[in-house]
Protein backbone atom coordinates (compact mmCIF):
# COMPACT_ATOMS: atom_id res chain seq x y z
CA UNK A 1 0.00 0.00 0.00
CA UNK A 2 1.26 3.25 -0.81
CA UNK A 3 0.55 6.94 0.49
CA UNK A 4 0.91 9.68 -2.30
CA UNK A 5 0.90 13.57 -1.36
CA UNK A 6 1.57 15.15 1.77
CA UNK A 7 0.17 12.87 4.21
CA UNK A 8 2.89 10.16 3.27
CA UNK A 9 5.63 12.57 3.84
CA UNK A 10 3.69 13.59 7.83
CA UNK A 11 3.79 10.10 8.67
CA UNK A 12 7.75 9.74 7.88
CA UNK A 13 8.62 13.19 9.72
CA UNK A 14 6.12 14.03 11.59
CA UNK A 15 3.17 16.51 12.31
CA UNK A 16 2.90 19.15 9.47
CA UNK A 17 4.30 22.39 11.73
CA UNK A 18 0.88 24.25 12.25
CA UNK A 19 0.02 21.21 13.59
CA UNK A 20 2.93 21.47 16.53
CA UNK A 21 2.50 25.33 17.19
CA UNK A 22 2.14 25.90 20.88
CA UNK A 23 3.78 22.43 21.79
CA UNK A 24 6.39 23.57 23.22
CA UNK A 25 4.49 26.53 25.34
CA UNK A 26 2.22 23.52 26.68
CA UNK A 27 5.66 21.40 27.90
CA UNK A 28 6.86 24.35 29.50
CA UNK A 29 3.61 25.35 31.18
CA UNK A 30 3.11 21.60 32.15
CA UNK A 31 6.87 21.53 33.84
CA UNK A 32 6.11 24.66 35.57
CA UNK A 33 2.83 23.79 37.47
CA UNK A 34 4.92 20.44 38.76
CA UNK A 35 7.67 22.65 39.95
CA UNK A 36 5.08 24.97 41.87
CA UNK A 37 3.26 21.78 42.75
CA UNK A 38 6.66 20.34 44.26
CA UNK A 39 6.87 23.65 46.46
CA UNK A 40 3.82 23.95 47.72
CA UNK A 41 2.43 20.37 48.23
CA UNK A 42 5.08 18.96 50.16
CA UNK A 43 6.68 19.86 53.36
CA UNK A 44 8.12 23.40 53.22
CA UNK A 45 11.13 23.00 51.21
CA UNK A 46 12.19 26.82 51.52
CA UNK A 47 12.14 26.38 55.27
CA UNK A 48 14.27 23.61 55.31
CA UNK A 49 16.31 25.40 52.62
CA UNK A 50 17.24 28.14 55.28
CA UNK A 51 17.73 25.70 58.25
CA UNK A 52 20.07 23.96 56.43
CA UNK A 53 21.99 26.88 55.22
CA UNK A 54 21.95 28.21 58.95
CA UNK A 55 23.04 24.88 59.98
CA UNK A 56 26.20 24.53 57.37
CA UNK A 57 26.54 28.73 58.27
CA UNK A 58 26.83 28.18 62.00
CA UNK A 59 29.67 25.07 61.02
CA UNK A 60 31.42 27.08 59.57
CA UNK A 61 31.80 30.32 61.83
CA UNK A 62 32.56 27.12 64.43
CA UNK A 63 35.83 26.01 62.36
CA UNK A 64 36.87 29.65 61.85
CA UNK A 65 36.68 30.54 65.34
CA UNK A 66 38.45 27.56 66.76
CA UNK A 67 42.30 28.15 67.81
Amino acid sequence: MRIHGLHHRYLKHGAPPRCQHGAALVEYIIIAFLFVLLLVAGPNVMHQLALALEQAYQSFVFVLSAP
